[in-house]
């Protein structure tokens, strides 16, 4: 199933020290860098080394390369593979991010569409920046329907803060979905096309957050300040990103009681006021 390790990705102080280290020290191939990001080619391996400095990005992450991913999110049940969602359409293929039976989160990636497309695409190096997107081929930028994503808002009749990680964005979002025959947007650019309209004032002004954040102590709140880091100053950007699902993680992980996602982005939306 798991054919190799496609890349793996690291969150550096500074991508022009990280490229002086890797490539003049240790002796990597430096593939590309734009001074975001930098990618670097293992000696033995076709596997990628990956940097960036973004706090929005995971500090590690590995992706692994499959066959299939659309087979593999068939197969879910008998693979006893949990999905954070069904498959996404990439550059060059397909992933997703899945937990196995003991919690792991596997991040998945497929070259489907290369076997369509022929040599020439099969050859590119997936480490460009794409519009809206750092890392190519694991994150698709799908443009905007403005009018449909506002009619979808209009009908839920709830504030953008009130909307992440609930079943009303899960509506929206399907609603809005709807709209898109072929490739559709992942969760993270729908809540990005949402905050690009309310930035721009296209959004219906529909009052104050319906949600509140529950009460935490004053050590909760000083240790979700540290978690944020520089991010407190880019919340909007947080939800659906792999930065936020760690910040979940990061955050609960010595509660009696978790809390959940939605709750924790209404604790950050507060510090961040």
């Amino acid at each position: 199933m798991l054919r190799r390790v496609d890349r793996v990705i690291l969150r550096v102080a500074s991508v022009p020290g990280a490229v002086s280290y890797y490539r003049d020290v240790l002796g990597l191939t430096l593939v590309r860098n734009d001074g975001r990001v930098a990618s670097f080619r293992l000696a033995e391996a076709d596997t990628e080394l990956i940097v960036h400095a973004d706090p929005e990005l995971p500090a590690e992450a590995i992706y692994y390369l499959v066959d299939s991913v659309r087979e593999l999110y068939e197969r879910r049940a008998v693979l006893k593979l949990r999905f954070a969602g069904p498959p996404i359409a990439a550059t060059h293929g397909y992933r997703a991010e899945v937990k196995d039976p003991f919690g792991n989160v596997l991040r998945l990636l497929d070259r489907s569409t290369d076997r369509t497309a022929g040599a020439t695409a099969s050859a590119a190096i997936e480490d460009g920046r794409s519009a809206g997107s750092l890392f190519s081929g694991i994150e698709p930028a799908v443009p905007a329907r403005r009018a449909a994503l506002i009619a979808a808002y209009e009908q839920l009749g709830r504030t953008a803060d009130d909307l992440p990680y609930t079943p009303h964005f899960e509506t929206l979002y399907s609603n809005y979905c709807a709209h898109y025959p072929d490739t559709k947007p992942s969760r993270q650019e729908v809540w990005r096309h949402l905050l690009n309209l309310r930035k721009g004032g296209k959004l219906p002004r529909l009052g104050e957050a319906r949600s509140a954040a529950p009460e935490i102590s004053d050590e909760e709140k000083a240790q979700l300040r540290d978690l944020l880091g520089d991010a407190i100053g880019k919340r909007d950007r947080l939800p659906y990103t792999p930065r936020f699902e760690e910040l979940v993680n990061e955050f609960n992980r010595h509660r009696a009681r978790p809390i959940s996602p939605h709750l924790v982005w209404r604790l950050v939306a507060t510090l961040a006021k």
